[in-house]
């Protein structure tokens, strides 16, 4: 890949291939040249986005965790704040280990997707556990990933709110 001005003074990205043949009975090479500007430049504005999606996240005081059919697919640097867990040590587990108990964690899940299904976006308040094992009580905004929960992404933010309960 490598970048060209064309006639009218524009850049241009060109992907260039070239292979060695045989031709009439002597060496010769086969290239093909194809612009990939507009591909280049979608690439570019994603990279982009992506950073300051990142950025966003990391900038949030609150825990901000995406889940795919109960599981962990991303988590901001604040859910060591909220829960105790390094992003990394959360990204791939199951949603289990931030609730209290299965039978918590069962009944969530079909509050949660029940809720959902009727609606792109809900906020209610329930009882997590942290790292060590400490209970605390969090407020959860839940929104799906999508117009339905077919794959079953969901997004979600959830704040301490355990001392404000307790005042």
């Amino acid at each position: 890949q490598f970048r060209i001005v064309a006639k009218d003074g524009s850049v241009k990205w060109i992907q260039e291939t070239v292979h060695a043949i045989t031709y009439k009975g002597k060496r010769a090479a086969l290239g093909n040249s194809m612009d990939i500007t507009a591909k280049r430049e979608e690439t570019e504005k994603m990279l982009e986005f992506q950073a300051l999606q990142n950025a966003l996240l990391d900038a949030l005081p609150i825990a901000v965790i995406g889940m795919q059919a109960r599981r962990i697919v991303l988590a901001n640097h604040a859910v060591e704040d909220v829960f105790g867990w390094k992003p990394e040590e959360l990204i791939g587990r199951g949603t289990r280990v931030l609730y209290r108990s299965e039978e918590d964690h069962a009944k969530i899940a079909k509050h949660v997707y029940g809720a959902l299904r009727r609606q792109r976006t809900h906020r209610m308040e329930f009882p997590c556990r942290r790292k060590g094992g400490k209970n605390i009580v969090c407020l959860v905004s839940v929104a799906r990933v999508g117009e339905d929960l077919q794959d079953r992404r969901i997004i979600a933010t959830y704040s301490d709110i355990t001392e404000h309960k307790r005042t």
